[in-house]
């Protein structure tokens, strides 16, 4: 029996291990993702930002010289009038400045930083000149400081100009240098997904199989083990090692379930074992006690007689039959000694009903070493005797033959008696037995028969009016074999 079920060192539940299975799932999933995202919203920030700077300085560009140096030279044209400086619109030149700081902490190349910073400085500058050129009264000074300092070839709205040309120049090739990086970046990204991706596949794989290992083959195992429930074989069934928790509680009830049933199954056989001893015993009691006092009534009368060979043989053929009634405490004994024990029964009743029976024996010698249950004879005899040859008028015959058939071994007992009409045959042949006073022997043989040899062993019943009655009795072909007498003997189911 199973007392102790296998487990590793560490025991874990089903659920454990389809959570770990999710969460290396989610976590591999997670981390390609993520780093994904954080490569592509820098590269992303970065271009923005690139593309910000030059889209900006290149439309702020297309007109700032122009309109820095007419207003400047609409200044200059002015007459004076002692607040022309107040006059003056330096609008322009503030939303140049707001701009260069813009894209000076917008950039993220550092020569366009420093241009950024330079137009500043010439930002400051070009006001200084601006206020210069609106405190001069003299207007050709005006003209030459213009020329001079602000809108001429040298001039600071020129170098501004540059400045912003060159700004948007290195921009652009940034853009460039960005999108190859980009291009290059997303096709490194692209291979290092398909490979993490299968890495990721290959680990789930093995994780599943190893899952599988640890759950599917345990739960094909158990079932292939339920499926020999309560046969020989559950018992030769390997311990089944797995650490789930679930399959180790499964495992476990499952024996124990076998076990407790194995016990009842012992207990229910030899219960059964124990009602048809009881069962032979109570046959054995209601035929001695009045068979042992006809027969000594019949001894005493043959005695008054002097018959004395007929006192002998009486004598010596009840001793027989006991002898074989006990068979030393044995449920199985040879055919040889159930004919035997029969013979003495027919031939103390035929010197009890000389007048009225006759038999005969008539047993293949091949088949007397068989292994048979005992008294299976002597109720069939005792049955004919008198519900067969004392019922009818002038001398009967019992006849018992044996030989083995396809079918196995066949005896029968045959009387020339009165007979059964088809109803009490149709009783008979669906085992009730309960409508004439013998019917307690005919149940035993039945019973007997089918607990010491299985389906589709018992008696059959032939019969019609006015020609007597056969009982046919069905064995294994070569009885009972020791093995299964011994097993009998411990209790144990027949296979």
């Amino acid at each position: 029996m199973f007392t102790k079920n296998c487990s590793s060192a560490q025991d874990r539940s089903i659920k454990q291990e389809i959570n770990q299975l999710v969460l290396i799932m989610a976590l591999g999933m997670a981390v390609i993702f993520i780093v994904l995202l954080v490569t592509f919203l820098s590269i992303n920030s970065r271009y923005e930002g690139a593309l910000l700077c030059a889209t900006t300085a290149a439309d702020y560009n297309k007109g700032f010289k122009e309109n820095i140096d007419r207003e400047i030279y609409n200044s200059v044209i002015q007459p004076r009038d002692g607040h022309s400086e107040y006059d003056l619109s330096l609008a322009e030149l503030d939303q140049a400045e707001t701009l260069f700081r813009r894209l000076e902490s917008t950039t993220s190349l550092a020569d366009n930083r420093w241009r950024a910073h330079s137009m500043i400085g010439i930002c400051q500058n070009l006001r200084m000149y601006i206020e210069e050129i609106a405190d001069t009264d003299s207007y050709d000074r005006r003209m030459e400081l213009l020329d001079r300092n602000i809108r001429g070839e040298t001039g600071l709205t020129r170098l501004i100009e540059q400045y912003m040309h060159d700004f948007i120049d290195d921009e652009v090739r940034e853009l460039s240098r960005l999108h190859g990086q980009i291009s290059r970046q997303s096709t490194a990204l692209t291979l290092i997904t398909v490979i993490a991706t299968l890495i990721l596949f290959l680990v789930f794989l093995l994780y599943s199989m190893r899952v599988s290992r640890h759950i599917a083959s345990p739960i094909t195992a158990l079932t292939e083990k339920a499926a020999k429930y309560g046969t020989e074989d559950y018992y030769q069934v390997p311990p089944i090692v797995t650490d789930m928790t679930e399959l180790q509680i499964l495992n476990r009830t499952l024996n124990r379930m076998a076990d407790h049933i194995d016990e009842l199954m012992q207990k229910q056989i030899e219960n059964e074992r124990s009602l048809h001893r009881a069962e032979l015993e109570l046959l054995q009691a209601q035929i001695n006690p009045h068979f042992l006092y006809n027969t000594l009534d019949s001894i005493a009368i043959l005695a008054e007689n002097h018959r004395e060979e007929d006192v002998v043989h009486m004598v010596t053929s009840l001793s027989v039959f006991f002898r074989n009634s006990l068979s030393g405490g044995e449920d199985i004994i040879p055919l040889s000694a159930e004919l035997a024990q029969a013979s003495s029964y027919l031939a103390i009743q035929h010197v009890r009903y000389s007048d009225i029976l006759t038999y005969s024996i008539d047993v293949d010698e091949d088949i007397g070493a068989c292994l048979v249950p005992k008294l299976i004879l002597q109720p069939l005899i005792e049955n004919g005797l008198y519900h067969g040859i004392k019922n009818r008028r002038g001398r009967g015959v019992i006849a018992i033959t044996g030989s083995r058939t396809e079918d196995g071994i066949v005896l029968k007992v045959r009387d020339n008696g009165a007979g059964m009409d088809s109803a009490q045959l149709a009783r008979l042949q669906s085992g009730d037995y309960q409508d004439n006073h013998s019917g307690l022997g005919l149940k035993n043989v039945q019973q007997r028969i089918h607990l010491y040899c299985g389906d589709p062993y018992g008696l059959s019943f032939e019969s019609e009016i006015g020609h007597g009655t056969t009982v046919s009795i069905l064995l294994p072909a070569n009885g009972i074999s020791p093995a299964q007498k011994e097993a009998l003997k411990t209790g144990r189911a027949l296979s």
